[in-house]
């Protein structure tokens, strides 16, 4: 499906580019992390003390190793205006966790069908989070990473079409966006990396959702509805695969910023619920900052829980504590330091506790 979406926007582009209708820009993180003081033991191989760095793409760091390997990362993005009301984009990142082998998060085509209205279509982020459009873009991010407890999800991109439309109302910015779509993921990673040992196929169908945004100079809010189905499709290794076929899934979520001042806020809150397997999960995360010139210090708390019930009993709850500075040291860069504390109460044999040291180094260009 990839594949056949940037070859359409490649071949719809034509053969004539003109340099004033190509525009590129880029974006890169240099992380080192480390896991350490916490509990002994192993997790999917790894010493522990360990902590989950990325779940999308399965990134863990173990104990006494200082790795740059699990979340640096480079991104590249071009644009080509077709017509004055039709761009086509297209964005990939080369991974230093596989091995640079570029995967593309973006490929899409946008219509702008009246001054307010944009349709588009090809693949995009899926955009369940507040920083699902930045969520790998370290330097728009006020933390190392984004918290993990609640962007923890096994599929971060759909392939569909969006309808999107945003006005002014007073002081006040509001969007809509409604969007549909699937996304299948052959041995997904995170599956195979966190939770499960081996081979999952992870197949989102029927995607369907939409979200409102308001903002002004000061606050900002998005409330966001998904639904869609789920097949399963599980390879053990030695073992008959298995097959989970139609589970439907809702997913509702809730953000809110502030920037007063050197005041910044930030909090996001989503309810996961597949009702036919009796799961219920919540989740939530706020961070408190402040500027003092060049330098934020951020504190905050995340918790991801999973509500036990007569026939899910294999909770998973977890919650971190963080702390971190951010130096803008020069335009368009920035050098992180984080420190997370993470406790694991699962009611299985998960990460256990760990605390975590990591330091980024961002830049745009």
């Amino acid at each position: 499906m990839k594949k056949l979406i940037i070859a359409a926007l490649l071949s719809s582009a034509g053969t004539a580019v003109y340099a004033d209708d190509l525009t590129f820009s880029g974006f890169a993180t240099l992380t080192a992390g480390k896991a350490y003081s916490g509990s002994s033991g192993e997790f999917m191989g790894q010493a522990c003390p360990c902590g989950i760095g990325n779940y999308e793409h399965g990134q863990v760091y173990s104990k006494g190793e200082w790795s740059l390997t699990r979340e640096s990362l480079v991104g590249l993005q071009a644009k080509y205006q077709l017509m004055p009301t039709l761009s086509a984009t297209v964005q990939a990142v080369s991974r230093a966790s596989e091995h640079g082998r570029p995967e593309v998060d973006w490929a899409y085509l946008s219509w702008d069908v009246a001054p307010d209205t944009t349709i588009q279509a090809g693949r995009r982020r899926l955009p369940i989070y507040a920083y699902s459009d930045s969520v790998y873009i370290g330097y728009t991010l006020p933390w190392a990473r984004v918290p993990q407890d609640i962007y923890g999800w096994e599929v971060g991109a759909y392939n569909g079409v969006n309808i999107r439309h945003s006005r002014s109302v007073g002081d006040w910015a509001v969007t809509g966006n409604v969007f549909a779509g699937q996304e299948t993921s052959h041995d997904n990673t995170e599956q195979r990396k966190i939770f499960y040992g081996h081979r999952v196929d992870d197949d989102w169908k029927h995607i369907l959702g939409g979200y409102l945004d308001v903002s002004n100079e000061v606050f900002g809010a998005r409330l966001i509805y998904m639904q869609n189905s789920i097949d399963l499709s599980l390879y053990p290794e030695g073992e008959e695969p298995s097959f989970q076929r139609g589970t439907r899934q809702k997913i509702i979520g809730l953000s809110g910023s502030i920037d007063y001042g050197n005041w910044l806020v930030r909090a996001e809150a989503n309810r996961f619920m597949r009702p036919s397997l009796d799961y219920k999960s919540s989740s939530f995360t706020a961070t408190l900052g402040y500027r003092i010139g060049r330098f934020t210090p951020i504190v905050g708390y995340s918790t991801y829980k999973e509500k036990e019930t007569p026939s899910y009993t294999e909770t998973q709850n977890d919650n971190t504590r963080f702390i971190g500075v951010r130096w803008d040291f020069r335009k368009n860069m920035d050098l992180k330091v984080q420190w997370d504390s993470v406790k694991d109460s699962s009611a299985y044999d998960f990460t256990k506790n760990a605390k975590m040291l990591s330091v980024a180094l961002d830049a745009l260009f």
